[in-house]
């Protein structure tokens, strides 16, 4: 089962997607939903909610012994390996698969919008916020049993945009139960690509709205579409276009 994800991410070269799903705005909570499908030969995948390594929550997660995954919060204040961290409750709901091809791992953080050195969408969960994924494609953990294992640098790792605004869902509480929600009512998901496909809403040579305009090894558009600008959002790793003039 797939989230219907107010905003998602879609690798297609590395044929990994991410999602993510947020509460209403009111009541204020501190939790979301994340979901992360990635290849079943992948060492292991993992998602940055700050957008880098170092002062951000990430989740590394891989699976083991055929059909469970493993994931929990870790945190690091250097380019080094991160250790679990305390404070954010992990819980991996009933949806999450694993099959002959994929892992489709969807989890719920608790006490996770704030964590140290940083927070979602610099605290604004109405706002922007750019997360990274990473993954190892060839290399396992340490000890796959052990959530806590330790493991390889990863060999791939990319930035995206999240419309934070479009990620609320009023079928969060069917999220959290296993259910698939109902887009009833709800906005239109806002998605943000990779670079190969961000600029199909944009003119030719201008890049969309929330998509990536500059950073270290970007190669793509460096000009934003109209009403949009540049902005150096994790300097110098990503830029993204995000409105304004």
């Amino acid at each position: 089962m797939m989230l219907d994800a107010r905003s998602t991410s879609q690798d297609p070269a590395e044929d990994m997607t991410i999602g993510l799903v947020l509460p209403p705005l009111s009541p204020p909570s501190d939790e979301y939903i994340v979901q992360v499908v990635f290849p079943v030969s992948y060492g292991w995948a993992g998602v940055s909610m700050g957008g880098q390594m170092a002062n951000s929550l990430l989740f590394p997660l891989w699976a083991y012994d055929t059909n469970k995954i493993m994931v929990g919060p870790r945190w690091t204040d250097d380019y080094i390996l991160p250790t679990a961290c305390a404070g954010p409750t992990v819980t991996l709901l009933p949806s999450s698969t694993v099959n002959s091809t994929h892992v489709n791992a969807i989890f719920r953080c608790q006490n996770c919008t704030v964590w140290e050195g940083g927070s979602l969408g610099s605290g604004n969960l109405n706002g922007t916020a750019v997360l990274a994924y990473v993954a190892s494609s060839t290399t396992g953990v340490e000890d796959p049993s052990d959530i806590n294992s330790s493991f390889q640098e990863h060999d791939y790792f990319n930035f995206f945009g999240v419309d934070l605004s479009a990620a609320h869902s009023s079928s969060y509480s069917q999220y959290v139960g296993g259910g698939s929600g109902t887009t009833t009512g709800a906005p239109s998901p806002s998605t943000s690509s990779v670079p190969s496909s961000t600029t199909s809403n944009a003119p030719t040579g201008a890049q969309s709205a929330y998509g990536q305009c500059g950073g270290t090894g970007w190669a793509g558009p460096i000009t934003c579409a109209s009403g949009l600008k540049c902005v150096a959002v994790s300097p110098p790793y990503y830029s993204q276009c995000q409105p304004g003039n």
